[in-house]
């Protein structure tokens, strides 16, 4: 499908044409029955990835290994005017914010095949987070990711409600049970340089008993360059 760069930011010069290249099907919640959302990677008029592809860099990526991921996502929701959710009642709990709208997305994930774990709400008016996960896939993990933030934008819309993923906490968690503990040490102690010496940000990496844990990433930041950066420090140590 063509599309116009310069309505969406991907215009370079006098370059305005772009491709859309359908990768993956789901299941359309809003539509039902056969429809489909049609999820795609974007191409120049060369057939060149975009800037924006990093799901064509991850899947093309060589020799990186496969594991498995568990990807938790935090957001906020908000009322159109930019203020907080409030209780219908002085008695509600703060925690029951904004849940039609944290289940609805649930089932719409669920609906569309989008392999959604977890939902918990979290400190905060209208503050949730849910995970997306088991997958030993790093790419269809991230797919996931991408899909459940437009179904969570798209289930908010209806509700009238805006949402942020400025707020609590993203993480992202690796399994490493059967990996011995002076490898495990070694891929902390490279994560750490990656994600926190070179980057400058506050990100932590926990060393658990099964799992490594990269947690205090940004909310709203790209799952396939994060899998793609995490599977080649546990290439380069393993």
């Amino acid at each position: 499908m063509e599309f116009c760069g310069s309505a969406t930011n991907f215009d370079v010069g006098d370059v305005a044409d772009y491709y859309a290249k359908p990768v993956r099907l789901f299941a359309d919640p809003f539509r039902g029955g056969r429809n489909k959302l049609v999820f795609c990677e974007t191409f120049s008029r060369e057939g060149l990835p975009t800037f924006a592809n990093n799901r064509f860099r991850l899947r093309t990526a060589q020799r990186l290994p496969q594991r498995s991921f568990t990807f938790y996502q935090s957001y906020a929701l908000f009322r159109k005017d930019g203020k907080p959710l409030s209780p219908l009642y002085e008695k509600d709990p703060k925690w029951n914010f904004g849940r039609p709208v944290a289940d609805s997305h649930y089932k719409a994930c669920l609906y569309a095949g989008i392999n959604i774990a977890s939902l918990e709400p979290v400190d905060g008016r209208g503050e949730w987070r849910y995970s997306v996960g088991v997958s030993s896939s790093g790419l269809e993990l991230s797919d996931d990711v991408w899909m459940s933030r437009f179904l969570l934008q798209r289930v908010a819309e209806d509700f009238g409600l805006d949402v942020s993923f400025e707020k609590g906490q993203t993480s992202l968690w690796l399994d490493a049970e059967n990996i011995p503990q002076d490898i495990k040490l070694r891929i902390v102690d490279d994560l750490v340089s990656q994600f926190v010496v070179k980057q400058h940000k506050p990100v932590q990496v926990r060393n658990l008993a099964s799992n490594i844990v990269l947690c205090n990433l940004q909310q709203d930041l790209d799952p396939y360059v994060l899998c793609k950066k995490v599977m080649e420090v546990w290439s380069k140590v393993i």
